[in-house]
């Protein structure tokens, strides 16, 4: 019924061939680098830390101590909490007193204080992430900003050591 031309029925064979080579040895690569990070971060934990803090978050996170917008090391991360963990400060409740409370209840919040992640990266780059008053919210920040600067102080000792053993 149907005639089937034999040179393009192994011309399109040659070519599936091909593409299930290529396909092989994107996933043997891709399962190569998957292991090697497993095996860097079971050196460096900080990471995992720093990318389970920054999970549910708008903050970097990294793979083999780099990020988007720049190396770890070398750089540093601060958390400032300015009695964000505070429900009210004096001068909210002495505006709340002045005002009776209707612009808590007009905007429909306790107005918390502010809390912010300052990251600085080794080129130089810098960002600054607004944190959320919330309990979970600071803990993870804090998580991030002690994992960040303990990666980054693990990468300088690799980097001082590795200097060192080159030197000698």
């Amino acid at each position: 019924m149907f005639k089937r031309d034999p040179e393009r029925a192994a011309e399109r064979e040659a070519k599936r061939a091909e593409k299930r080579q290529q396909r092989e040895e994107w996933a043997a690569k891709r399962k190569a680098e998957k292991a090697a990070l497993a095996e860097w971060r079971q050196t460096h934990p900080a990471e995992k830390t720093l990318n389970q803090a920054c999970m549910m978050h708008l903050w970097l996170g990294s793979k083999f101590g780099q990020t988007d917008l720049g190396p770890i090391l070398g750089g540093h991360a601060e958390f400032v909490d300015a009695g964000a963990h505070k429900a009210w400060t004096a001068t909210r409740l002495v505006a709340g007193v002045a005002t009776m409370g209707v612009t808590a209840a007009a905007t429909g919040r306790k107005n918390k204080g502010a809390a912010v992640i300052n990251v600085t990266f080794g080129n130089g780059a810098a960002q600054t992430y607004n944190v959320k008053p919330e309990s979970a919210t600071l803990r993870a920040a804090n998580q991030y900003v002690t994992a960040f600067n303990a990666l980054a102080a693990q990468l300088a000792a690799e980097a001082d050591h590795e200097g060192g053993a080159s030197t000698s």
